[in-house]
């Protein structure tokens, strides 16, 4: 399956189904604009289209990720429906020793009741 990736100046994103470790891995470095998360969600739902999200683990490399701000809050929480929506046996953050990006991701990871979670760092 084809790798999709969207990087600009500021950040980005790379969407990697792994078949053979049923392993969903994606990248998410910087910031995004509304657009650009528009266009995740748009890629996020053809790559995992095809797949059965029940065997894979989605793994999410945010160690190159920045703070979200307030006005993008919203649209992370969209992310994490998608994730929660597609039934994942595991979802991974990675991270490295930020204790924001941390606050970050588990407080929408609760807000939307994201099942089997954990944030490790990496």
């Amino acid at each position: 399956m084809a790798t999709i990736e969207n990087m600009t100046d500021n950040g980005g994103y790379v969407i990697d189904v792994k078949t053979t470790s049923k392993t969903v891995y994606m990248n998410v470095v910087g910031t995004f604009t509304p657009d650009q998360a528009d266009k995740f969600h748009q890629d996020y739902e053809k790559q995992i289209g095809s797949i059965s999200t029940i065997d894979y683990v989605l793994q999410v490399d945010c160690k190159d990720m920045k703070v979200i701000n307030q006005e993008m809050t919203p649209k992370l929480t969209q992310s994490f429906k998608l994730y929660k929506k597609s039934g994942f046996k595991k979802v991974e953050f990675l991270i490295t020793n930020n204790v924001v990006i941390k606050m970050q991701l588990n407080r929408i990871a609760k807000t939307v009741d994201l099942p089997n979670y954990e944030i490790i760092d990496a």
